[in-house]
């Protein structure tokens, strides 16, 4: 690349090269964006982690599995959903969260949330949910709170 105007073989300045690529962000993985849902428990809780966008579309492959896991509950359970590997939740998400919350409530169980993603915590915020499902940024402090 030269200079406008400048011999074709004319070294190009310094303050007008390409900048240099930018590091990859390396602080999360990025994220699948196929929907699903894997359980697992510690102890008699039942730990869902949801991974994917949690959106209209993946409503299917994932609520069952959470809807499976609240109708175990009995009084004082706890189930505990993992959004740690969400890419996104939107309104649809935070419907299946809040029948969630709902079900194991009536149950005489507990919902807590472990969600470290900013997006998906101001979608939270945005749905005002955040006083209601209070989020924790890992699943010690979830297990903790019990």
């Amino acid at each position: 690349m030269t200079q406008q105007g400048a011999p074709r073989h004319a070294p190009v300045p310094p303050h007008t090269a390409a900048p240099a690529a930018a590091a990859p962000d390396t602080a999360r993985p990025s994220p699948d964006p196929a929907p699903r849902a894997r359980t697992h428990w510690i102890g008699e809780h039942a730990v869902v982690e949801l991974h994917g966008e949690i959106d209209i579309a993946g409503l299917e492959s994932v609520g069952p599995l959470l809807d499976a896991a609240t109708a175990a509950v009995t009084p004082p359970g706890l189930v505990i959903v993992d959004l740690r590997t969400a890419a996104f939740v939107d309104c649809s998400g935070l419907g299946l969260l809040c029948r969630a919350h709902r079900r194991v409530a009536e149950r005489g169980g507990r919902l807590r949330l472990v969600c470290d993603n900013p997006l998906v915590i101001r979608t939270l915020h945005a749905g005002r949910l955040l006083d209601v499902l209070r989020p924790v940024p890992t699943l010690y402090e979830a297990l903790r709170e019990e």
